[in-house]
């Protein structure tokens, strides 16, 4: 499904060019998936730790925990949270393409040990519209595709665009309370007539080419402007009962329809 809709990515515009328009991931779409904040306050240069940490990332992923954990039964140091988060962030969360721990996070996992607040929902945004910029030149040039970054939520985004060509779990709807994520990840794919991985690319690929029309009985565009699913919080933050919640909901929504540069790191 990914290798399909990128074929629609525009790098200018980081959006989906079909026929009917442009569609493309919001922070409202990252924030109802993975329940991340998205008004916290940007990774910006001036960000700084106020200390330096300890740890080992010159390293293959298999030796990266061998040479920063401490032995067992001692109290986990520092050092070793840091390289915890330092690990989540390049494996789990951003899943880096390099074999070796990315540097690039040391500094965000060091900002996230010392309890600052980071726009982690911004960030992921970022790394997926860069990982379709490098798909789509690698298409371009007619490379080997070697796919990376955070394209589990990129996937999770189409499982409910692509709703109606989903097998949904069968044991029923997902609470509120909870992240749409785990309810999207249970989705799988069921194309009609599509039994080789060539057949699904096509079905994938006609249905996005065939939209002449935002309001697409195949496809829903926007999957979550019901919010039957997502965090708690959001549906308060954008639909306020008090003064304080209202100032609140402001900043959430300005910070959701104002044009921004979008961060991918700290330097």
């Amino acid at each position: 499904m990914i290798v399909a809709v990128t074929c629609f990515w525009n790098r200018t515009t980081n959006n989906f060019h079909l026929p009917c328009g442009m569609i493309g991931m919001s922070l409202l779409d990252v924030a109802t998936i993975t329940g991340l904040p998205i008004n916290s306050p940007d990774c910006t240069p001036d960000m700084q730790s106020q200390r330096q940490y300890n740890v080992i990332f010159n390293t293959p992923y298999s030796d990266f925990i061998a040479h920063n954990m401490g032995a067992d039964g001692t109290e986990i140091t520092d050092n070793e949270h840091v390289a915890f988060l330092f690990y989540w962030l390049n494996v789990v969360l951003f899943c880096s393409r390099s074999v070796h721990m990315s540097k690039l996070f040391l500094p965000l996992a060091a900002l996230l040990h010392e309890g600052k607040t980071l726009n982690l929902a911004n960030l992921l945004l970022g790394h997926i519209f860069e990982e379709l910029g490098l798909l789509v030149c690698d298409l371009r040039d007619n490379k080997i595709i070697n796919t990376g970054g955070p394209l589990w939520l990129l996937q999770l985004w189409l499982n409910a665009i692509f709703k109606n060509y989903m097998i949904k779990p069968a044991w029923g709807s997902t609470d509120k309370q909870h992240i749409e994520g785990f309810h999207l990840s249970d989705y799988k794919p069921n194309f009609p007539n599509a039994q080789s991985d060539e057949d699904k690319f096509w079905a994938v690929f006609s249905l996005f080419h065939s939209c002449r029309n935002f309001d697409n009985d195949q496809l829903n565009f926007t999957p979550f402007l019901r919010r039957n699913y997502g965090p708690a919080w959001l549906d308060r933050f954008l639909f306020p009962k008090t003064n304080e919640e209202s100032e609140l909901a402001n900043r959430t929504w300005a910070h959701l329809l104002a044009v921004q540069v979008i961060p991918i790191g700290l330097p």
